[in-house]
């Protein structure tokens, strides 16, 4: 569960958001929850991330329930045959954002630590450090791509965990993308609002 495909492919349910019993009160930064956010689950809501980036896909459960995904991606796509040789569009860059569902916080963090040990396999890490966006505390990995199977060259990635749930959010790009990752996934991540209704 550890890596998403380069483009989320159509094996995945679409849930509709009516479905999630409607819309949080408040975001646990103090503000009224504001509509016109991005959902995931009821429990995390995203503003537009500007910067050039526009939503692919949202409301995507992956294979259990409470798991929920979205993609943003930059500029035009390329035609891109992945490792399994199917054919698919790489974009300069991606934001891809996972909210888990966990039996509770200690499986979370369980779950949290899990993921960030496999990044630090994965990749060439250059940096890791604890960072708060919008009031949210997230370990924040810095790394380089060294899989020749894998087209992009570098990412960010931050992981949260918020009550029973880990979100991950990961920002990769090609060896030519001019933009500055870790300022891309900072302004991502203030723009994301926790729910600060009762979770279970």
């Amino acid at each position: 569960m550890k890596k998403m495909p380069l483009l989320f492919s159509g094996i995945a349910v679409l849930l509709a958001l009516s479905g999630c019993g409607g819309y949080p009160v408040r975001a646990e930064d103090g503000t009224a929850w504001n509509q016109s956010w991005e959902m995931l689950g009821r429990v995390l809501g995203m503003e537009e991330p500007g910067n050039g980036f526009t939503l692919l896909e949202n409301n995507v459960v992956l294979g259990a329930d409470d798991t929920w995904y979205a993609t943003w991606t930059y500029g035009e796509p390329e035609p891109y045959v992945n490792e399994d040789g199917k054919d698919t569009d790489l974009y300069p860059a991606q934001i891809y954002l996972l909210l888990y569902g966990c039996e509770n916080e200690a499986r979370a963090a369980e779950a949290s630590a899990d993921w960030i040990a496999r990044e630090q396999e994965t990749y060439r890490v250059l940096e890791t450090r604890t960072e708060a966006y919008n009031g949210q505390e997230y370990t924040v990995l810095v790394y380089e791509v060294t899989s020749e199977a894998n087209p992009y060259a570098r990412g960010v990635s931050a992981f949260a965990v918020y009550h029973n749930y880990v979100a991950v959010a990961e920002l990769t790009s090609v060896d030519s993308f001019a933009g500055d990752e870790q300022k891309l996934i900072a302004d991502f991540l203030n723009g994301c609002h926790y729910s600060a209704d009762r979770i279970r």
